[in-house]
């Protein structure tokens, strides 16, 4: 059975930071029951590391202002993520901490076998409400998660899982 680990990152409190936590409640009422371990980390994903750790995909999600249009989705590889690594660790500690994570996975031979990031370019960081744009990209970031694990071959993933009434397990406490 295959390893599938989707990670958030963010802050529910700070206006758009918190989507990531949409997007993870959105994937796991489709996935609730299957071989797929989803965890919103917030601020501190010290501990991504042992959750990836041998996993065959590790799909990391959050808000990155990267310059570009509020609501617009930036998917990265682990190479592409490489490469900006340095100066998003300085803009943000989260990062630092997931670079750490990552490293220690690395260093017990258990980096994942595929890393994708997905970004998602906010509007606003004030208050706890979810803009506009960036509710859309929420229902993308969601739709591009569930392309990977096709691609992963969920087919035989669900195929092999009983049907469970296991309780979601992503929960945000704020609201839209």
């Amino acid at each position: 059975m295959k390893k599938v680990v989707i990670l958030g990152l963010g802050d529910v409190l700070q206006g758009d930071r918190g989507a990531a936590c949409r997007v993870l409640e959105s994937v796991a009422k489709e996935t609730a029951g299957k071989s797929v371990h989803i965890s919103y980390l917030g601020g501190n994903p010290s501990f991504a590391g042992g959750l990836m750790y041998k996993a065959d995909l590790a799909i990391i999600v959050g808000t990155l202002s990267l310059s570009g249009v509020p609501g617009g989705l930036h998917v990265w590889n682990g190479s592409v993520f490489k490469q900006h690594a340095d100066w998003m660790a300085e803009e943000d500690p989260a990062v630092y901490r997931l670079l750490t994570a990552l490293a220690r996975a690395d260093l017990a031979d258990g980096f994942p076998e595929k890393l994708i990031f997905i970004w998602i370019e906010p509007k606003s960081m004030q208050g706890y409400q979810i803009s506009k744009p960036v509710r859309g990209a929420i229902d993308m970031a969601a739709r591009r998660i569930r392309r990977e694990l096709l691609v992963l071959g969920w087919e035989e993933m669900e195929q092999q899982q009983e049907s469970s009434n296991a309780p979601l397990a992503v929960a945000c406490m704020d609201s839209w």
